[in-house]
């Protein structure tokens, strides 16, 4: 006998925005470790941030939804209010224990919001600080992704094929003079943010390891020709 069919689970996700001024620095620190720290973001700033919160769970046989977004629209709506047009530091309590970095807002708002509306689940919130800068919070983890963007060029072009068959495979990617791409890169670190910074891992150092790791390599670089990985 066939078991009953489970109603399906689907992910509803939902986008806010908000804006908000903050400063990063640790109140026991000199100014110049705190400049060291936290560079340019030493100083008073804002930023515009688009949250997107994810809920999990069954469709529902009566009305056929997971969530009525008329009933999480306020939710969401009222967690980003006690954000939004504030400086941080000064004016949410939770700010004045924590560094108001990508990963602390993010956190905050993971503890703001209901983890349960109805028969759904929260089970993602993507905070987006600037087109570079994202943070992704789920259970039992956190990430922060920065992106960068490098030029190289490149030849496809197997040696042991004849110029005829790798046109025939490459088409005119094999063309001899090579040819360039502008690439966009993503870089996601894994962990928790650290109790003195609020980074996961500072910015600099990712820079820095990005820098030495792929600008240095590739950057403007013919890939066949200077680079022994791709030769």
């Amino acid at each position: 006998m066939n078991s009953p069919l489970k109603a399906p689970r689907v992910l509803l996700s939902r986008r806010a925005f908000f804006t908000c001024g903050r400063r990063l620095l640790h109140p026991d620190w000199t100014e110049e470790a705190n400049r060291s720290a936290f560079g340019r973001d030493f100083g008073p700033h804002g930023h515009e941030y688009a949250l997107d919160v994810a809920y999990d769970g069954p469709i529902s046989t009566d009305d056929g939804m997971i969530v009525n977004i008329a009933d999480l629209k306020p939710v969401i709506q009222t967690a980003v209010d006690g954000l939004n047009n504030h400086f941080l530091n000064e004016q949410v309590d939770y700010f004045r224990a924590h560094r108001p970095t990508a990963e602390n807002i993010a956190r905050y708002l993971w503890q703001t919001l209901p983890h349960s509306t109805g028969p759904g689940e929260l089970v993602r919130l993507r905070l987006k600080e600037s087109r570079r800068v994202q943070v992704e919070v789920v259970p039992q983890s956190m990430k922060i992704s920065r992106s960068y963007e490098f030029a190289a060029a490149h030849r496809l072009f197997a040696p042991q094929l004849s110029e005829q068959e790798n046109f025939d495979r490459f088409d005119k990617c094999s063309n001899p003079a090579g040819h360039g791409h502008n690439y966009n890169l993503e870089v996601v670190v894994e962990g928790e943010p650290d109790s003195q910074t609020g980074y996961i891992i500072p910015p600099a150092v990712l820079d820095s390891i990005v820098n030495e790791d792929v600008y240095e390599r590739f950057d403007h670089k013919h890939l066949n020709v200077d680079c022994p990985e791709f030769n």
